[in-house]
């Protein structure tokens, strides 16, 4: 395979990988049978698992024909991220509460759950960028229009939502969209820096920060899966999308 992450894979090789995608995901769902009373091990066991597969198969969390990025700039890339998906996370909670689907209830702030949610969706953000965004661009892209991979990482990641929680609705187009919007960050920055960043920001934001570990944001509908959720993701991925191509115009 390949160095080039931005080559077209062959079709044996697109196969490959999808095939080692999903051996390495279906043993990540079978580590939820293992660890499923404790949370922060099974993310970790996924995580890992996430990361050896994607090595497997030559995903990449940074561009390899581009020299060797100092730890300063992995920082800089991962905080832009970071600051990406807490402030889509806390623009979903503003146009709530500005419409009137939620409120906020008092809060008794603590550094504890708060340091304990953001490990936890690290992980998580590790996980899903990888399985969900990296196998399908290292699958798809070269091979099909750009608009097409961008698709795919959608609709992967509604799927994989569906088979976790069996969500119907309004979540599994917010989550499409979420999807859609990582995957043009990982266009957009040659790699999962940045992605599993806003990735983590988001779920950060919605979960622990806006859970009571900072404020206390009562939702109508589940934080993730609301019309707030569903304007903000949507606007989200038209500027992830917009970013990319103007970044890299000749990808894909």
């Amino acid at each position: 395979m390949t160095d080039d992450p931005t080559a077209a894979p062959t079709l044996r090789e697109a196969r490959r990988v999808a095939g080692w995608g999903l051996a390495f995901w279906g043993a990540a769902q079978l580590a939820g049978a293992v660890f499923s009373q404790n949370a922060t091990a099974l993310v970790a066991v996924q995580a890992a698992l996430a990361e050896w597969g994607a090595g497997r198969v030559g995903i990449t969390w940074s561009d390899p024909l581009a020299p060797m990025p100092t730890a300063k700039a992995l920082a800089r890339r991962a905080g832009t991220g970071l600051a990406i998906g807490g402030g889509m996370a806390a623009a979903a909670c503003g146009v709530a509460l500005l419409t009137h689907l939620a409120s906020v209830a008092a809060a008794r702030p603590s550094a504890g759950p708060l340091a304990v949610g953001l490990v936890l969706a690290v992980l998580s953000a590790v996980r899903d960028e990888l399985f969900l965004r990296g196998i399908v661009l290292r699958v798809t892209r070269g091979l099909w229009p750009t608009w097409a991979t961008l698709a795919a990482a959608g609709g992967v990641a509604a799927a994989a939502r569906f088979g976790a929680e069996g969500a119907l609705g309004l979540v599994l187009v917010v989550e499409a969209l979420r999807g859609v919007a990582m995957a043009a960050l990982w266009l957009g920055d040659r790699g999962a820096w940045m992605a599993v960043g806003a990735s983590a920001g988001w779920a950060w934001g919605l979960g622990s920060i806006a859970g009571g570990g900072l404020v206390d944001v009562r939702f109508a509908a589940a934080a993730d899966a609301g019309v707030p959720a569903l304007a903000v993701v949507a606007a989200s991925a038209a500027a992830a999308c917009f970013w990319a191509s103007r970044r890299h115009p000749r990808q894909g």
